[in-house]
C-alpha cells in the first residue's frame, strides 16, 4: 500500500501558531496547514500552496524540521517564515460550501495553549510545544523522525 504523502508548515503570525481548527464527525480537533503532494510538485512548494488555499497567506518554507510516519502517512513538517496574507481568507476546496467534510476555521493558536488542545498529529503537537522558543527564535536542532506504529 502507498502511504498518502503530505506537506505541512509550521508557522507563527504575532507569535502565535497558525492552525486549522476542525469539527468533523462530531470531534473537534486541530492540524497544521498543509495537504497533500499534488504529482511531481516539491515539498516546499505544496506548503507554499497549501498555505495560500488554506490560509490566504504568504510563506517561505526554511527548513524541514520534522518527518511523521504511521502505517497510512508520511508527513513532512516545514519551519516557515511568514512574509504576508491575513490569515483566514484562504479560497480552497476546505471552504467550499457542498464539501461536507466537517467544518473548517483558520485559528491562531497561542503557544502555552498547544499541551491542552487535541493539535494532530499529538507527537508532533509536543514537539513543537517542547521547541517553540527554538521554533520562533531561531531554530537549529537536526530534523527529527516520528515513526507511529
Amino acid at each position: 500500500m502507498n502511504k498518502r504523502e503530505s506537506c505541512r508548515a509550521i508557522v507563527f503570525v504575532d507569535s502565535k501558531l497558525v492552525t486549522m481548527k476542525r469539527v468533523k464527525d462530531g470531534r473537534l480537533y486541530y492540524t497544521f496547514p498543509g495537504g497533500g503532494l499534488e504529482g511531481g510538485e516539491q515539498q516546499k512548494d505544496c506548503v507554499v500552496r497549501e498555505c495560500i488555499e488554506e490560509f490566504g497567506i504568504i510563506v517561505e518554507p526554511v527548513k524541514r524540521i520534522y518527518i511523521y510516519e504511521n502505517d497510512k502517512t508520511k508527513q513532512y513538517f516545514y519551519l516557515c517564515n511568514y512574509v504576508s496574507g491575513v490569515v483566514g481568507s484562504g479560497v480552497g476546496e476546505e471552504f467550499q460550501e457542498d464539501r461536507n467534510k466537517g467544518e473548517y476555521e483558520p485559528t491562531l493558536m497561542d503557544i502555552k495553549d498547544i499541551p491542552s488542545l487535541p493539535l494532530m498529529p499529538p507527537e508532533i503537537a509536543a514537539a513543537v510545544a517542547e521547541d517553540a522558543v527554538d521554533l520562533y527564535e531561531n531554530y537549529n536542532k537536526p530534523e527529527r523522525l516520528f515513526v507511529v506504529e
